[in-house]
């Protein structure tokens, strides 16, 4: 499969904690080698097929950041992980590795450029060794007793995710698509964001994100913090459709963003959050069970010691959520509950080296070794060992010959995110159609329903599975395993990369439809320049997010002094119509904006009234409708903990502001479709969703049809209007086309521009006034004694 790269997209920057390249020093020469990860090992092949490509189409270059432990500058290094596995190779001309590049031959497949971001070690080993690894890791495993709340860990994490941005900075086009991996750098897009606000950016997590109740027992600054910083990607993925389902959940209830299925508005940008779980390179392993000559002599080696017993294996790096404790323990079971297995069966465990400088981990080591022995020692004879446990790391070719000659595959993490040994056994077994029994809690248990899936904590289930998996009959094994295997050599760790790379590709586009025209220096000197000239002017002012910020509680948000004053002075200008209109009803309105000079709307439209006149009506007066909605709303809040309802003359309003976000978001949903079902058939009554208000109100007007009321009666060469609601947008709506229009906010609307922030409300509004003076005496000059226009 050939990986396209879009147009806009020349290079790919990954940045990852490690590089995927190290500098090994043997008997004094110096090799660079692969390392080892899941990460290192999909992008190296997706680098293989890249350049077998041999296409113009593709990128031309992977740019690869990551943590050095070296002092080196940039560094070239060739393909040198290849189909055949090979690992590393002796690199030429090193002498002074430490101060510039490294060269090495076959310089002409060079497709990668390393970056090394140097990082103190006392700066590591609280970032790396403890923010990451013993606070993120447990907790986002389900391990929340194991983790670690240290707040030198979480600044020092701060620090080296800045470091990692200031290395970008310094190397960053406009045309990279910059792919940010894993948990060690949850806050760097939103860094990169800030320093490169147009910057195409994707986040992948490779671990699972927690659910919400585990997710927010660290630290409330650490975990908002963490959300806000992966919102600064464009795109972020995740191996299942829970892990994102989850994240979404936690911006909404902490954030308080209103998010859908697969996607969240984050100051005003959306983001894609979707699953794109991660595959192999099918191919590379299925054609090395079938065709390589050195995997067929180690399948030899291991058949020849099996002597016809069967094979159970596994293979995983030592940690805690691997499940390998209650792995060794459910085999006992088996051994108990099931002895006509006694001598017929081998069970391989390897289990690769992790992390051995830990005190935790080297105890688990010592307790995996001591259950082995006790079950060895229990039942062992002397031609039969019941477990063979390695403690070391297997070349490419032993691990495929275990894959194909093993009967069963025992993968039972306790937590994990994907875990790709469940998909490399099923693609290398092309001999003895083995059965593979896997971890409910593995996100690869989601693609590959066909195993035995079994709870990892439950040592009868799985011991039970075991059983299962041995009497399994051929003809039901290869049904199962060809299932299996037809999904993972169609979702390769290619169609992975290309569908997150089409993703951000359409959220790009995606948000160039949803892109808001914010209002610069210059726009705001033009509008300034036609208030000056003009000689009528109108202006509509929202009031809530607009004069004043939102309040939790309506009735608080009131206008302060500075505010009541500069309407005052905006309004002392004959020429200068100031109409507030607002959705709050004519009693608020009057009690603090009666006295000035201004015209006041209220209730969206139901009531107006003009400086020094009386309130008018422009509705229906009877309410009897409201007798039977109001149980309806009043059941709404008795459920919702936070809501509330506000009765207006004309309207029932029902307010979520201080609901939990997502709790509020769900009632809001339900309510408005009850009571548009309950509408649907009469045209008395309208559905108004505003901004964390559901409103019913009598059909016939809005904020739109009383402004644009306003402006047919009166001559006006300059008409401004300003809101936030989705309210205002009935005003934009209606004005004429030479209105000048603006959107609180950095979301999408048919308002002409966008203001950044309600803050920046009272300062355009000041200028005004300013050039009040400057235009008091043309003003005269145009204006007839009684107001109107000469």
């Amino acid at each position: 499969m050939r990986i396209i790269t879009p147009s806009r997209f020349k290079r790919i920057v990954i940045v990852s904690y490690r590089l995927p390249f190290s500098i090994v020093v043997k008997g004094g020469k110096k090799t660079i080698r692969r390392n080892q990860g899941g990460l290192v090992s999909a992008i190296a092949a997706l680098s293989e097929k890249m350049t077998d490509a041999g296409s113009t189409e593709l990128f031309k270059k992977i740019v690869w950041v990551g943590k050095s432990s070296k002092k080196l500058q940039t560094v070239n290094a060739r393909r040198i992980a290849s189909a055949k596995g090979l690992s590393d190779k002796p690199v030429s001309g090193v002498a002074n590795i430490s101060n510039g590049p490294v060269s090495h031959p076959y310089a002409e497949n060079t497709i990668y450029q390393l970056v090394p971001v140097a990082i103190k070690r006392s700066i590591d080993e609280k970032y790396y060794g403890g923010f990451c690894n013993d606070c993120i890791w447990p907790l986002f495993h389900y391990f929340p007793s194991l983790a670690v709340h240290d707040e030198s860990y979480f600044e020092n994490y701060i620090h080296a995710n800045k470091l990692f941005a200031e290395k970008l900075k310094t190397m960053v086009r406009p045309d990279d698509f910059i792919w940010v991996h894993d948990y060690h750098l949850f806050l760097l897009p939103g860094f990169i964001r800030e320093a490169f606000p147009a910057a195409t950016i994707g986040f992948f997590l490779h671990i699972p994100f927690p659910s919400f109740e585990i997710f927010r027992i660290m630290p409330k600054h650490w975990r908002n913090s963490i959300l806000r910083g992966m919102l600064g990607a464009d795109l972020i993925g995740f191996h299942t459709n829970d892990y994102s389902q989850y994240f979404l959940r936690s911006v909404s209830r902490l954030l308080g963003l209103e998010t859908t299925m697969n996607s969240v508005t984050a100051d005003g940008r959306f983001v894609k959050v979707d699953a794109f779980p991660i595959g192999i390179d099918y191919d590379k392993f299925n054609g090395a069970a079938m065709n390589s000559r050195e995997v067929k002599e180690e399948e030899q080696k291991i058949l020849s010691t099996l002597q016809n017993k069967k094979l159970i294996f596994s293979v995983d790096r030592l940690d805690y959520t691997k499940g390998l404790v209650n792995r060794i323990e459910a085999f006992e079971y088996f051994l108990e509950t099931h002895p006509q297995w006694m001598e017929k069966i081998v069970f391989n465990m390897v289990v690769i080296p992790s992390r051995d400088s830990i005190p935790q981990y080297r105890n688990m080591k010592r307790e995996i070794e001591a259950i082995v022995g006790k079950i060895n020692g229990k039942y062992a004879t002397m031609a039969w060992r019941p477990i063979i446990y390695q403690y070391k790391s297997l070349s490419f070719n032993e691990l495929v010959a275990h894959y194909n000659v093993s009967h069963v595959g025992l993968i039972t993490p306790i937590r994990d995110g994907m875990n790709l040994v469940a998909k490399e056994y099923v693609a290398c077994q092309v001999t003895g159609k083995g059965v593979l029994i896997l971890s409910e809690m593995a996100g690869a248990s989601s693609e590959l329903s066909e195993a035995i899936l079994i709870n990892p904590t439950n040592k009868q289930e799985i011991a039970t599975a075991i059983n299962k998996a041995l009497t399994m009959s051929l003809i039901h094994r290869t049904v199962l395993l060809t299932r299996m295997q037809k999904h993972i050599k169609n979702y390769t760790v290619f169609s992975w990369a290309k569908e997150i790379l089409a993703g951000v590709e359409a959220v790009k586009k995606e948000q160039e439809i949803r892109r808001v025209n914010i209002m610069t220096p210059a726009i705001e000197s033009a509008i300034m320049t036609k208030f000056t000239n003009a000689s009528r002017r109108a202006i509509f002012l929202d009031y809530d997010g607009t004069l004043v910020p939102f309040s939790n509680i309506p009735e608080l948000a009131t206008p302060d002094t500075p505010t009541i004053k500069q309407l005052k002075a905006l309004a002392i200008n004959p020429t200068n119509s100031v109409v507030l209109i607002s959705g709050r009803d004519k009693n608020f309105l009057e009690e603090w904006f009666g006295t000035l000079n201004i015209h006041l709307i209220a209730e969206h439209g139901a009531f107006q009234k003009s400086p020094g006149g009386d309130w008018l009506c422009n509705i229906d007066p009877d309410q009897s409708w409201k007798s039977t909605f109001a149980p309806i709303f009043q059941r709404y809040t008795d459920h919702c903990n936070g809501s509330f309802i506000e009765e207006k003359f004309s309207s029932l309003a029902w307010h979520y502001r201080n609901s939990p976000a997502e709790t509020g978001q769900l009632y809001a949903k339900e309510l408005k479709e009850e009571i548009r079902a309950l509408v649907a058939h009469e045209n008395k009554l309208h559905v108004l969703e505003g901004n964390m208000v559901i409103e019913l109100k009598k059909t016939g007007y809005d904020k739109g049809i009383a402004a644009l009321k306003f402006v047919s009666d009166h001559i006006f060469d300059f008409i401004f209007a300003i809101g936030d609601d989705r309210t205002d947008e009935d005003i934009f709506r209606s004005l004429p086309p030479n209105a000048i229009t603006i959107k609180i906010g950095i979301t999408s609307s048919i308002a002409k521009y966008n203001l950044a922030t309600q803050n920046d409300v009272s300062r355009i509004i000041e200028r005004f006034i300013e050039k009040n003076h400057s235009i008091s005496e043309k003003s005269r000059q145009n204006v007839s004694p009684d107001g109107t226009a000469r």
